[in-house]
């Protein structure tokens, strides 16, 4: 099993649909990243949550290979899911504690976290056990859709700014859907809302588009895609020719970098090296020189 955390580059090629992974030293203060329960980047803005419940915001520079400690909040508690989003042309997040159903949403301010409102059903439509959690941009309004794999359980809620708090939370879509969907990309086209996931269980990989009526939901657009069941991990990727995604294969360390079709019926791959097999956690940061990939 690797423990050591790969780093790779990928840089695009001169020939179209090609992209080179070449292999980077470690960065100062990655450990950070092993003991994390769940990270998510926004550029080269790297948010994680601890374990210990500590949440942290650092920055990347890819540069100096460094990461740097910008905003720390002691949150008492851990969460699996964190989701960036701007609202109001202001950086958010959402936080999610999967075991008490506790959607938290902070304000990202230049030297702290601004706690927002907390979200949490604990009868009826309970919030606990999302195994899937995205914020999104939405036409002209904030939405996050939530997914639980061992249920089938498929949500969709508009964020709002009532006068007096805030903010607030309505649920807009709800569907149960078949058990066993992981391994999530989102991503945009042409100003429209796309999300890639595979489903082990029923050998399946679709692409899925939101309705322009969010109550409408989500429907696919493209069906038996071709993957591997062997992948284990895939993360959202902003290549040159357009939007895309990384896939690893933990068993046996197969990485690919693809680019998505513009018709959703599916993808091209542009790079594919065999690497360290064992990483059970794969990492995606868009930065202005290009993405780097993380394999911890």
């Amino acid at each position: 099993m690797s423990t050591a955390i790969q780093w790779f580059s990928a840089c695009a090629q001169e020939q179209r649909d090609r992209v080179t992974l070449t292999p980077l030293a470690p960065f100062s203060g990655e450990q950070i990243l092993g003991n994390a329960s769940s990270l998510c980047a926004r550029g080269s803005e790297l948010f994680i949550s601890q374990h210990n419940g500590m949440l942290s915001m650092v920055l990347v520079d890819e540069k100096t290979h460094t990461f740097s400690p910008i905003i720390e909040l002691d949150a008492e508690k851990p969460y699996q899911q964190l989701s960036p989003f701007m609202l109001g042309n202001q950086l958010h997040l959402l936080a999610y504690n999967d075991s008490d159903g506790i959607f938290d949403f902070f304000r990202v301010m230049p030297d702290h976290f601004a706690h927002q409102c907390r979200f949490q059903k604990t009868y009826g439509d309970i919030t606990a056990g999302f195994s899937t959690v995205h914020a999104f941009a939405y036409r002209d309004s904030c939405q996050f859709m939530a997914y639980n794999k061992s249920t089938g359980t498929s949500r969709l809620y508009q964020l709002t700014v009532p006068p007096n708090t805030p903010l607030g939370v309505d649920m807009t879509w709800q569907k149960e859907w078949a058990k066993g969907w992981e391994n999530f990309s989102f991503f945009t086209l042409g100003g429209e809302n796309f999300f890639f996931k595979m489903n082990p269980r029923y050998n399946a990989v679709n692409i899925d588009h939101y309705m322009d009526d969010p109550s409408q939901g989500s429907h696919p657009v493209g069906t038996k895609l071709p993957l591997s069941m062997d992948t284990t991990q895939t993360a959202t990727v902003a290549l040159q020719e357009g939007p895309g995604f990384v896939a690893y294969e933990t068993g046996n360390g197969q990485l690919t970098v693809n680019r998505f079709h513009s018709d959703c019926q599916g993808w091209t791959c542009q790079a594919k090296q065999a690497v360290n097999a064992g990483s059970s956690r794969l990492l995606v940061i868009n930065t202005s020189q290009g993405p780097l990939i993380a394999l911890i």
